[in-house]
């Protein structure tokens, strides 16, 4: 499977841009600028997290399954 950006940072906000395939398999990863920010998890645990990152002020991150 190629990868897909499902969520991505947009005017300090995480936000869906398309529709996860498995959802409940740990296929996602949480990137920053592109490189990889977190390990895998499922899309739920990714996005127990968009609180924080959210806070980070100047930062871009995304969710991508891969």
């Amino acid at each position: 499977m190629l990868p897909r950006t499902i969520f991505v940072q947009f005017h300090g906000k995480m936000t869906k841009v398309d529709r996860p395939s498995k959802p409940h398999y740990p296929h996602f990863v949480i990137k920053w600028k592109g490189m990889d920010w977190s390990g895998y998890r499922t899309l739920a645990e990714c996005e127990r997290q968009f609180a924080e990152l959210e806070t980070r002020e100047g930062d871009f991150f995304s969710v991508v399954e891969q």
